[in-house]
């Protein structure tokens, strides 16, 4: 499989995805509302707050904006998206936001502007053409598009018994690559037992 067919079958995936669940966390292929709103809780702490810009790299319906509006922080948004279908959806559920059907990385990638933060939820684990490498090439993109920081989640081969089709990353492996982008890194793996967010930041942070 290469890069071209996993972004395709990604496309292919959601698309089916959200005919079947419909503007639900399902489409989403997330096992629960509570699990998908934990981890924009967890990716929002890197120090997202008011008057802050974003991008949301795998934004699906746009659930991330929603919880930010829930939570009343006051950010620029900015969703993008490799699936057609959802980036359509996105838009016609919050026309005040921006949203740009694209991908990270590639031929397709849109021009994308540089923000305050960049942020990524449950990007990685369809990635079946050398995904470590994928997740690297991807965090380098995030990071030059970021002013202050980033922050991504990856299913961790810490949790034990996995589903063989998933692809799931060694947690410290992930860090020391990350340490190479930026000295400024943090690995949290304290709110799921088979997941874990790093942050990047620009600087060290400011207590």
């Amino acid at each position: 499989m290469t890069t071209q067919d996993d972004d395709r079958n990604t496309v292919d995936v959601f698309s089916n995805s959200l005919r079947q669940h419909g503007q639900s966390f399902r489409a989403l292929n997330w096992g629960s509302e509570e699990g998908q709103a934990n981890r924009f809780r967890i990716l929002c702490e890197i120090g997202l707050s008011d008057g802050d810009s974003v991008l949301d790299v795998g934004c699906g319906l746009g659930d991330l904006y929603a919880h930010l509006q829930s939570q009343g922080v006051a950010a620029s948004y900015t969703g993008l998206d490799i699936t057609p279908d959802m980036i359509s959806t996105a838009r016609q559920r919050f026309p005040d936001a921006e949203f740009r059907e694209g991908s990270l990385l590639g031929t397709v990638e849109p021009s994308l502007a540089q923000v305050d933060y960049v942020l990524a939820s449950g990007i990685f684990y369809l990635r079946r053409d050398r995904p470590f490498e994928h997740l690297q090439a991807s965090v380098r993109r995030m990071f030059e598009l970021c002013r202050k920081g980033l922050a991504f989640n990856c299913l961790s081969s810490w949790a034990g018994t996995a589903s063989s089709d998933e692809y799931r990353e060694d947690p410290a492996q992930c860090l020391e690559f990350c340490r190479t982008v930026s000295p400024w890194a943090v690995l949290r793996h304290d709110y799921h037992s088979g997941d874990f967010t790093i942050y990047l930041r620009r600087e060290a942070m400011r207590l």
